[in-house]
């Protein structure tokens, strides 16, 4: 029982380190054929639901720049890091999506008014199951693995590939309105899923911003970052307490008020232990600076 809870436990940690490549391999490869598909037959449906992969594309980028550009020590070029690369990669890619959507929108607009012919090929309606039967395919395994490691990031990743399944599954309904004369149906489903591009991609752009921004920790994890410092011992006080969110780390810089009658190099202790209290205990911290002064009589 031992000897198969370990291969288990080695099977999930192989399906965890490629969740982000097999995600990206299957967005591009689904993206990339059903945009093709879907101008060949003229199907905005099919059009808008492979931007929806585009957002997939762009999420799983995220993480893979981030987990190789963002990681990087500190240099001389770079005193502040790498953080902030990410937030750069999906600002562009949610803003292209955004475009990409506007585009859309006016076309499918224009096909209803112009009561242009919607898709009535069977291919359509064959590129739409095979493709929400692989988007399914990449939401339980996404799923799996978000449960195993217990990742809202995975789980939220999985989530938004479920919503690519009916998105998928409404173009074939498009395809069938379309072959029985109802041609307005398929840029009708290409409005909706646009509104979730843009919500989505908005939601991106907005996060991307605000990260490429140096931006105040909330009042609540500040607080929590204030006992770590109060609770070490010899601390007996705070003169000022600066936290701010940098790229995906957490930089920090505290000033303590330390016993006026002990040594420099006592205090220089204290500061070491307070520096090393907040990393033990707080995720995501790209940098500690204590000082310490006397504390007035």
């Amino acid at each position: 029982m031992k000897s198969i809870d370990i291969m288990r436990k080695a099977y999930c940690q192989n399906c965890h380190n490629r969740i982000g490549w097999v995600g990206l391999v299957i967005s591009v490869l689904i993206g990339g054929f059903t945009i093709i598909i879907g101008i060949l037959t003229n199907s905005k449906a099919l059009i808008a639901a492979s931007l929806c992969s585009g957002i997939d594309v762009a999420t799983a980028l995220t993480v893979l720049l981030g987990l190789k550009y963002s990681g990087k020590p500190i240099d001389l070029e770079h005193p502040y890091g790498h953080g902030k690369f990410e937030f750069l990669a999906v600002g562009g890619i949610s803003t292209l999506l955004m475009v990409s959507a506007c585009i859309l929108l006016f076309h499918s607009a224009r096909s209803i008014y112009q009561h242009e012919q919607g898709p009535v090929q069977l291919i359509t309606l064959a590129v739409a199951v095979v493709a929400a039967t692989a988007t399914e395919i990449k939401y339980r395994y996404a799923k799996c693995v978000g449960r195993q490691y217990n990742s809202p990031a995975i789980l939220s990743h999985a989530e938004h590939a479920r919503v690519d399944v009916f998105s998928f599954a409404a173009v074939g309904i498009g395809v069938i309105c379309a072959r029985i004369g109802i041609h307005f149906v398929d840029p009708l489903i290409a409005i909706f899923e646009i509104a979730h591009i843009f919500s989505a991609s908005f939601k991106m752009l907005k996060q991307s911003t605000k990260g490429l921004m140096d931006v105040s920790l909330s009042e609540t994890k500040t607080f929590e970052i204030k006992k770590m410092v109060t609770e070490v011992k010899d601390v007996q006080g705070i003169n000022f307490l600066f936290a701010r969110q940098l790229g995906q780390h957490i930089w920090i810089e505290v000033s303590i008020f330390i016993d006026p009658d002990i040594t420099i190099w006592e205090g220089k202790t204290i500061a070491q232990r307070v520096e090393s209290n907040i990393i033990e205990k707080l995720n995501h911290v790209g940098n500690v600076q204590v000082q310490f002064l006397p504390k007035a009589a």
